[in-house]
Order: C-alpha cells, then sequence, then structure tokens
C-alpha cells in the first residue's frame, strides 16, 4: 500500500511537503508542486488505504455515519432539524466512547458502499436506507452496521436496528385530534403519491388509518413533493383549495408542518383560527413556532444512547449479535390544534 514516502519518491518532492499538503498546511507549497501531490494521491489510491494503516496499528477507531437519501444530489436545502439534533448527539456520544465519527450524506447504496469502503470503520450507523438495501449492506459491509427506523421483511430485517413506534405513535395522535373533536383530518408526507410511502411514512400514515377507521371514519392522505421548494406550490395548488374539507392537517414531520403554517400566514390563513396542525418528531422547530405547534416526540439523545449502546455491544462480539431497542415517543401539546368540541 502507498505511503507517505512513496508519494514523495513518486513526485520528486520530501516526504515533509507530501504530509504537509495532505494535511493542509500547504501555504508555502506552490500550486504546481501541491497539483502534482494530490494527483500522485489519487492515482496510486492513498486515501483508501489510510484507514487500513490506523487499523493495523491501533484501530481505526472511526464510527461512520451515513444518511442515504434519495435528494442528496438534487435538493441542495439541507436543514431538517430532526437530523440536526441525531447527528449532533451521536458525535457526543461516540466521542465519549472513544471513537471518532465520519459523517456523509449520499443518494444511494452504491455511492454510501464505496464512501464506507474508503475507511476501515469499526462500525457503521445508516438511516434512511430502503429495506431493499438492508441485505446489500449487511452482505458489503463486515463490521457492525445499526440501522435506524428500519421497517423490512423477514429476508431484509436487520441484525441491529433502532427505532421507535411510528404506528402506534400516529395512532395516539390521530386519537387525541378525534377527542378534540376533529373527523376530517387529513396526513400529510413527502412523495409522488401515498402509494408511493414506505418506512415511517407508511407506518405512521397506518397509524391514522387505524385511528379513524375504529371510530368508522376514513383516513385522507395527501402527498407532497419530495423537495422542500415545491411546498409554496403545494399549499397554493394543493392544500388551499381543499382547506374548507378538513379540519386538522397531520404533518409527518415538523419542517414539513413548520412550512406549512409559514405558506398559511401568508394567505391569511391562521393555525389553528383556520385549520388545526399537528406533526412528528418534536424537534426545536415545532417547539419554538408560532403557534407552538402539537408533536409528537422522540427523545433523540435516548435514541442515540441505545444506537451507541448496541454498536459497540456488536463491535465486542465481532459482529455476532441481533438486537432490536425501541425508544418511546410522547405527545407534547402545544398551540396549534383548536377545540372542536
Amino acid at each position: 500500500m502507498a505511503t507517505i514516502k512513496d508519494i514523495a519518491k513518486h513526485t520528486g518532492v520530501s516526504p515533509t511537503t507530501v504530509s504537509n499538503v495532505i494535511h493542509g498546511r500547504d501555504n508555502k507549497v506552490s500550486p504546481e508542486t501541491k497539483l502534482k501531490v494530490k494527483a500522485a494521491l489519487e492515482e496510486l489510491n492513498y486515501a483508501a488505504n489510510m484507514g487500513a494503516r490506523l487499523l493495523a496499528n491501533h484501530g481505526s477507531r472511526i464510527i461512520g455515519m451515513i444518511i442515504q437519501d434519495t435528494e442528496a444530489v438534487t435538493e441542495d436545502f439541507f436543514d431538517n432539524p430532526y437530523h440536526g439534533e441525531l447527528i449532533q448527539a451521536l458525535e457526543s456520544k461516540i466521542k465519549k466512547a472513544g471513537y471518532f465519527m465520519m459523517f456523509h450524506r449520499v443518494s444511494n447504496f452504491d455511492e454510501g458502499a464505496k464512501l464506507a469502503d474508503m475507511w476501515n470503520l469499526e462500525g457503521l450507523i445508516v438511516s434512511g436506507t430502503s429495506s431493499n438495501d438492508i441485505l446489500k449492506w449487511q452482505e458489503r459491509i463486515s463490521v457492525p452496521i445499526v440501522f435506524l427506523d428500519s421497517y423490512a421483511t423477514d429476508k431484509q430485517t436487520p441484525f441491529l436496528n433502532v427505532g421507535i413506534d411510528d404506528r402506534n405513535g400516529a395512532y395516539q395522535m390521530t386519537k387525541y385530534l378525534l377527542q378534540k373533536g376533529h373527523e376530517r383530518i387529513a396526513f400529510t408526507a413527502k412523495g409522488t403519491s401515498s402509494d408511493t410511502w414506505r418506512g415511517v411514512d407508511f407506518e405512521r400514515s397506518e397509524g391514522v388509518r387505524e385511528a379513524m377507521e375504529e371510530v368508522g371514519l376514513k383516513a385522507n392522505f395527501i402527498a407532497i413533493s419530495p423537495t422542500y421548494k415545491n411546498y409554496k406550490n403545494f399549499v397554493s395548488e394543493i392544500l388551499e383549495p381543499s382547506i374548507k374539507e378538513f379540519t386538522a392537517l397531520f404533518c409527518s414531520s415538523d419542517l414539513l408542518a413548520v412550512q406549512i403554517v409559514s405558506e398559511f400566514y401568508k394567505k391569511g390563513i391562521l393555525v389553528p383560527r383556520d385549520i388545526s396542525i399537528v406533526s412528528f418528531d418534536g424537534t426545536p422547530y415545532s417547539k419554538y413556532a408560532t403557534p407552538q405547534i402539537t408533536s409528537m416526540h422522540q427523545d433523540v439523545s435516548e435514541k442515540a444512547e441505545q444506537i451507541i449502546y448496541l454498536l459497540l455491544k456488536g463491535i465486542d462480539s465481532k459482529n455476532n449479535i441481533i438486537e432490536k431497542k425501541e425508544v418511546k415517543t410522547n405527545l407534547v401539546e402545544g398551540e396549534s390544534v383548536k377545540t372542536l368540541r
């Protein structure tokens, strides 16, 4: 495998110069030399072997965190507070356990697997992957993988998984709306249609369906275009014309709820005077919104704790355990729901 000395010999510069370029201490290195060294690093595949050298000496102590997001390339607005909270909580607990975190957001499995291959990770955390990719991850990556919020068939069951009871959380929120007198309730999540919902969005929609059917009512589902930039058009073209059809809107995330509340406000539609809104996750967005949004809260810190617990257990057992952890949710009441009776 290539070393700094190999790169130096290949380029005809000193090992110190190569090291300075690698670590960004290159103020005194000429542009031509920097380009030459960087080209050699890529040609000799230096970066791909860094983790192997670390692991051979003392272990890399690196935990990977990958969010698999199909909109990672086409959508540059990435401000979901849930992910921010989760990454911050994980980084803190990973550091406390004596490890380092490497984070990447990728658009598909192949991209994520290539990144994971570049380092000899001691463990990996994967969020957002589809059920169809779980088996691919587990066959490709030899270290323990903790999946987040994964719902899969028997053949695609993750060995290690941490999640919440999304269906029951949505069921309880819908029961809350029903108790407040709302019978015309719509659930909305990202997707080209409700038939495309998978994972947490599907489970949450099923929770709404079950609660509505228990009292002889029909659940209404509305899909929103998968990019945040289309919220404005979604409200104007879909929600505003149907505002009289529903008394309550259940959003699949706090971010979606806040965006809709904002667009409603611009059109003179006030929450909860004209329509009630609830959401899922209980992030700071729901707490700081005006009005504060009633949300089904999940404890992200506890979730991170369980993720690291399973990951370290997997590392200690040499990737030889199968276990699932479920974090409870609780309804946090805000000011976004109007009592009808």
